[in-house]
């Protein structure tokens, strides 16, 4: 949380030359875990609760926000620990929800469609980058593996984190 993209870049270098930022390509078929629904569990938003931390009754509930909620209850206002909830059929916890993840890639709205099919590297076209997954105060539409939000390279907020995937 409160990490920027560079920081995630940072942290990742600190590591070591194993690690780095999944490009959104591979965030997503890792968020997917080879299903072809709008989320890994299925089609519903609302069966959100049992899989992700996402903005549900809980929240709604501590903080009053105006936006629409997951009509489920999940029982956490913001965050929530690592792997509390089910994991997808990859063995992966949090892939949607809780936090919005920092990818690689260069955010431009068309990403897919002018690039490779096969894992598109986007290192041009802008200067944003992108975030993935929604996060525990998304409405329905956002917490979906093709989900996507972009943001400069240097905000913080506290719905923002990141995952590291190791390299070959």
């Amino acid at each position: 949380m409160y990490v920027s993209w560079e920081e995630a870049k940072q942290f990742a270098a600190w590591l070591g030359t194993d690690f780095r930022l999944p490009t959104e390509a591979e965030w997503e078929y890792a968020a997917r875990a080879n299903t072809t629904t709008s989320r890994f569990w299925g089609n519903n938003p609302d069966d959100a609760c049992q899989y992700v931390n996402v903005h549900d009754q809980t929240s709604k509930k501590a903080f009053n926000f105006s936006w629409q909620e997951h009509t489920c209850n999940d029982g956490y206002a913001v965050t929530a620990p690592v792997g509390s909830f089910r994991a997808n059929a990859f063995g992966l916890y949090d892939m949607l929800g809780n936090v919005w993840e920092w990818c690689e890639d260069v955010y431009v709205s068309d990403a897919y469609k002018n690039h490779a099919r096969s894992n598109p590297v986007v290192t041009s076209g802008g200067s944003d980058r992108v975030l993935r997954g929604g996060s525990w105060n998304d409405v329905p539409r956002n917490v979906r593996s093709a989900g996507r939000y972009s943001s400069a390279p240097s905000s913080r907020y506290s719905l923002v984190g990141l995952r590291l995937v190791r390299k070959k």
